[in-house]
């Protein structure tokens, strides 16, 4: 009986992913095998020859090897967009064996569990199975990082915890699912302690919040902030704006909810004042004591950096150094205060009927609520989610974001940190040609149809002023032990360039970003025209600068290459 119910799935549900807000919701595994490729000495853009030497030294490489196609999570409950464990029992018991013998922990084979969860009223009750595996057994390893994760064990005396099997993608809901389902002992809160409120006004210089850090480089530099005043300096408001005024129904078209996530609820809709343009509203809540989806509210300590990074990245389209349009567009941040609008929670239930939400409904906020609304241009649908003419149109939009990630070294020290293919966004456009600027120097890339935007800036690390904003992960052993995608090597990698030290600047991640993409290119996209001699050309292009990319140092070296 626990065999079968193994497999058992109930109210199975897409997912949604349809813009940068957006948990992602394609679950197709990469599966990566290299051949060889000719030529893999130039690349072109803009139909100039570009000349990429290799350089010297071994390129790290992590295979992935092949995998099956079958969609494990595919339901309401998929890891991808998580789910809230408010009111819902669990039990976890371990796969009977063939011969009916309960697996032994001692052995290193990999061992099934049974989730079996249960929601006390209302919804049916879902099943849903995940499968940990043991960090000895990850498939997915070179022998190079085994070696260094049994070097850091020996060193730290420390067993390493057993493996999470993720799937592509957004990952922090199926991670934050996955550590709550490991305390079914500990029973629901509603209220947080107090200890976590803070004064308004506390040193700058290494202040921790959840990993997220701001810490100045010159160390005699001591200078107190008080963080309320400084998200209503870039919010450019005196005081909180009343919500359901802000956002009234007048002044919002064709709104709908598009998404949601653990932080907050998503929105799309059309400004009465400027109906041509298109707006997605992310909603956070922030600085109460109530949990939200499971989760504690972020505080102005924690949102500040955040509106930060969006800021810098944003305002580069307009920089007269360095400049792109590559990163997402930010129109606005508002702070605002009360309960939220009737027409947003219309919309909210409209959505929770179609696809059921798993977040709370925002009808619990009270009149004390505090909210950031970010409101953002809306710029397509992601990677995973995108079909692409053929390899040529998609060899150029990774130069795009080469050539983005570029201009953002220069200008700031940027490293993206969690460059996976939910957080690249890709829409249409009648533009031949996209322009970036250097230190002046102006370059551009063909466009072959569409434009990228780089989005999510929740790992990033930028150095703003005196000032380097950075989300440290020194302590954060779950995401460095997840598998199931070259994408959760690249985070290992990140740790092994940067010595877990978070705080440096390492262009290097940028370099295994583009990796990552590439591979995702090679044989993770869908194409429309998969046949065609374009197609085929372009392939084995992106094949050989697959097999050279990290041997550059930085998104810039590599840039400059095609010079």
């Amino acid at each position: 009986e626990l065999r079968e119910l193994n497999i058992i799935k109930k109210n199975v549900r897409a997912s949604f992913n349809i813009d940068s807000s957006v948990e992602n919701s394609n679950a197709d595994l990469l599966s990566v095998s290299e051949t060889s490729a000719h030529n893999p000495n130039f690349l072109d853009v803009g139909g100039e020859r570009l000349n990429l030497k290799r350089k010297n030294g071994n390129s790290i490489s992590t295979p992935c090897v092949k995998r099956v196609s079958t969609n494990l999570f595919h339901c309401a409950l998929s890891p991808i967009t998580s789910m809230k464990l408010d009111g819902l029992q669990a039990q976890i018991v371990p796969k009977v064996s063939d011969n009916g013998k309960k697996p032994d922990n001692g052995r290193k084979h990999m061992v099934k569990w049974i989730i079996l969860i249960g929601k006390t009223e209302g919804r049916a009750v879902k099943h849903v199975c995940f499968e940990i595996s043991s960090m000895e057994n990850s498939d997915i390893k070179t022998d190079d990082y085994l070696n260094k994760d049994k070097s850091r064990q020996e060193a730290t005396g420390k067993r390493s915890r057993s493996s999470l099997v993720l799937q592509p993608g957004k990952w922090r809901k199926s991670l934050h699912t996955w550590r709550r389902t490991l305390q079914t002992d500990a029973a629901p809160k509603v209220k947080v302690s107090s200890p976590r409120k803070r004064s308004t006004a506390e040193p700058l210089a290494t202040t921790r919040i959840s990993g997220r850090k701001s810490t100045y480089l010159n160390e005699s530099i001591n200078i107190v902030i008080s963080y309320e005043k400084e998200v209503l300096k870039y919010c450019e408001q005196r005081r909180p704006l009343r919500f359901d005024t802000a956002y009234a129904a007048v002044k919002m078209l064709d709104t709908c909810k598009i998404g949601e996530g653990v932080y907050g609820e998503v929105f799309k809709y059309m400004p009465k004042s400027n109906p041509s343009t298109t707006v997605v509203l992310k909603v956070i809540p922030i600085e109460g004591d109530e949990m939200v989806n499971g989760e504690v509210q972020k505080t102005y300590e924690q949102i500040l950096p955040e509106i930060i990074i969006s800021q810098e990245m944003s305002n580069l389209r307009v920089n007269p150094k360095n400049s792109t349009n590559g990163y997402v567009n930010i129109y606005n941040v508002a702070l605002v205060k009360g309960k939220y609008p009737q027409h947003l929670l219309k919309l909210w239930e409209d959505y929770d009927d179609k696809k059921e939400s798993e977040n709370d409904h925002p009808k619990m906020f009270a009149e004390s609520q505090l909210f950031i609304v970010l409101e953002l241009n809306f710029a397509g649908n992601d990677m995973s989610a995108f079909t692409f003419l053929n390899a040529e149109q998609s060899y150029h939009a990774l130069q795009q974001v080469i050539l983005t990630l570029a201009v953002g070294e220069e200008a700031f020290q940027f490293e993206h940190r969690d460059l996976h293919w939910g957080n690249i966004l890709i829409e249409a456009t009648d533009e031949k040609s996209i322009y970036y600027k250097f230190n002046g120097k102006e370059m551009s890339v063909a466009t072959k149809g569409i434009r990228i935007t780089i989005i999510d800036y929740t790992l990033s690390r930028v150095t703003v002023g005196d000032c380097c904003h950075y989300n440290d992960l020194s302590t954060d052993e779950e995401l460095f032990t997840a598998s199931g995608d070259y994408q959760y090597d690249i985070y290992r990698m990140m740790r092994d360039e940067l010595n877990n030290d978070w705080s440096a600047y390492a262009p290097k991640t940028n370099v295994m970003w583009i990796s990552y993409v590439a591979a995702k290119l090679i044989e993770g996209v869908n194409y429309k025209n998969p046949n065609s001699r374009t197609h085929r050309t372009y392939l084995s292009k992106l094949k050989a600068f697959k097999k050279i990319a990290l041997t550059f140092n930085s998104a810039f070296e590599c840039a400059n290459s095609f010079n």
